[in-house]
């Protein structure tokens, strides 16, 4: 697994040894009851983080308790800091449907949060969760992010742990020039950091470049110096260095220190109750296979290689699951291929090789046609979907467009109608004052009768006083209000300050009736109806050549 393990515990836990020493004092806190909501999240959260290396159960536990009360506090800070422990420690379960689920929910925080530092160690932790899974171009999307944000918050010792990171995502996809780069990189920057950790870890993954180039007396001293300055701490990261030397060992054909070195780092392995212990051991198997084919003992190499099966096998019923693409598959079957062709000496083994093989070119294109079919038919429902949509958008377009049809010719026929009680009105004032101005020239002196005289006084001022209160006037301006609501509204919004008659007159313009009309209509002389819309152009701020009827039809 190329250190992997060894480099994730550096960056998660390379907070130095101030947290370890304090893990009994944080451990006895816990139990104390006055103990504010906030502090008791930090202190399991810490200890989460301290846990998750080798007692993950543990650390689950703790991370899950704080994330469940900093949901209570609505302390969304805290929620990222606890589902991070969480994603890491399934992650080191090799849980990584519940790792990323968890690694998504703490980025969502932590981008919304702003918080530069926090998102970058949340896209770290995603980039090892699609390492761990062999996927390298998301691996090295997310460890590229989180690189670049720690050289904006200009963090050298968080630059050099991503730049570790990179290099092991390149060696992961077999570009170990572009791989060297960067480890040769991180040691610089480690040792400017006086990080030794730091400098051990890019040390073996650079051993790990030159074993890949032939280069193993160069890969061996790489691996020497970082045993020195690892000591026998961490035993995992010990033994993985040990695994890479008894590669180089065994292909500068030293296989009794090749031997010796893969007994040592199993011993080292069994020490540990780390889940990632099992990944060490997958590394060992392959170096034991191989040393036992160079040495001829067939026998040894192929229960190597079962032990090899069954501990992969365990990782894989564990951890992924269908979150693994077809690409994976194909990796594996590829892996197990060339594992399988290492005993081709065998009879029996070449036959297992062929029904491998073949089982899995089957399943890849089983996989391959259900994944196809599977996109076809969402792909065809889409469409029926969307053009149902469509279909529907356009009859409710269709219908609103009826509807408006509808409401403009019943307004405007009711607009007809009000102009034709209008203009009836306006000639039935017509008739009446013209009645009025004959009976007042008629010569009712000389021979009339006085009874005569009251009686032409008297229907002269009744019609003069039904032309004055004009019912229909009245009736036909209520019937504008109610038809016109919308209008006055809209007109009201933006010009508040207008009178009662001055609305009337707006209504009645954009009847179009005419000035005639609205005399008549409103009992008033010409000269006041255009001095009326004078002002009314004046209010409006009209041009001279913009028309008063059009201006109102907008509302």
């Amino acid at each position: 697994m190329k250190l992997l393990s060894f480099l994730f515990a550096v960056c998660l836990y390379a907070n130095d040894t101030t947290a370890q020493l304090n893990v009994d004092s944080l451990n006895q806190s816990l139990s104390n009851k006055k103990m504010t909501s906030v502090e008791r999240i930090n202190a399991l959260n810490t200890l989460a983080a301290y846990y998750n290396k080798d007692s993950t159960n543990l650390a689950l536990v703790m991370a899950n308790e704080a994330y469940l009360l900093a949901l209570k506090e609505n302390n969304k800070k805290l929620q990222a800091a606890s589902l991070l422990n969480l994603s890491e420690g399934y992650l080191y379960n090799d849980q990584y449907d519940q790792a990323l689920n968890y690694g998504y929910n703490a980025l969502d925080i932590c981008q919304a949060l702003k918080n530069d530092s926090a998102t970058a160690r949340a896209l770290t932790n995603l980039g090892w969760i699609f390492y761990d899974t062999e996927n390298s171009y998301f691996s090295l999307q997310y460890h590229m992010q989180a690189h670049e944000i720690y050289k904006k918050l200009g963090n050298p010792r968080r630059v050099a742990l991503s730049m570790n990171a990179l290099g092991l995502v390149y060696l992961l996809k077999d570009e170990f020039e572009t791989a060297r780069k960067y480890f040769d990189s991180t040691i610089t920057i480690a040792h400017q950091c006086h990080s030794e950790p730091m400098v051990a870890s890019a040390l073996g993954n650079r051993g790990i470049c030159e074993n890949e180039f032939g280069k193993y007396q160069e890969a061996l001293a790489d691996f020497e110096k970082a045993l020195t300055i690892l000591g026998t701490t961490d035993v995992l990261a010990h033994a993985e260095v040990l695994n890479q030397m008894a590669f180089s060992r065994i292909k500068l054909k030293e296989y009794p220190l090749a031997e010796k070195l893969l007994t040592d780092a199993r011993a080292l392995i069994h020490q540990s109750n780390s889940n990632t212990r099992k990944e060490k051991l997958l590394d060992n198997l392959t170096n034991s296979a191989l040393l036992y084919q160079e040495l001829g003992e067939y026998k040894k190499a192929f229960t190597a290689l079962q032990d090899y099966t069954e501990v992969r096998n365990q990782i894989l019923s564990k951890s992924k699951s269908e979150a693994i693409s077809a690409l994976k598959i194909q990796r594996e079957a590829k892996e197990n291929e060339r594992l399988i062709i290492t005993l081709e000496a065998q009879k029996e083994l070449r036959a297992f090789q062929r029904n491998a093989l073949a089982a899995g070119v089957l399943l890849l294109i089983i996989i391959g046609i259900l994944y196809i079919s599977k996109m076809n038919q969402k792909r065809k429902k889409e469409k029926e979907l969307e053009e149902m949509r469509q279909a529907l958008i356009k009859r409710e377009l269709e219908a609103a467009i009826h509807e408006k049809e509808s409401l403009n010719n019943k307004l405007e026929f009711r607009d007809n109608d009000l102009k034709n009680y209008a203009l009836f009105i306006s000639q039935r004032n017509d008739m009446i004052r013209n009645f009025i101005d004959e009976l007042t020239v008629i010569d009712i002196h000389g021979d009339a009768k006085n009874e005569n005289i009251t009686r032409f006084n008297r229907l002269i001022h009744k019609f003069q006083h039904d032309l004055d209160s004009n019912k229909d006037t009245q009736d036909f301006n209520l019937s504008v209000n109610e038809i016109h609501k919308d209008f006055f509204f809209n007109l009201l919004q933006k010009f508040p300050d207008l009178t009662e008659n001055e609305r009337r007159l707006c209504a009645q313009i954009r009847l179009n009736l005419s000035i005639k009309d609205i005399a008549s209509l409103n009992n008033i002389s010409v000269k006041s109806v255009e001095m009326a819309r004078y002002r009314l152009r004046k209010a409006f701020n009209l041009e001279h050549k913009e028309n008063l009827s059009d201006f109102l039809k907008q509302f």
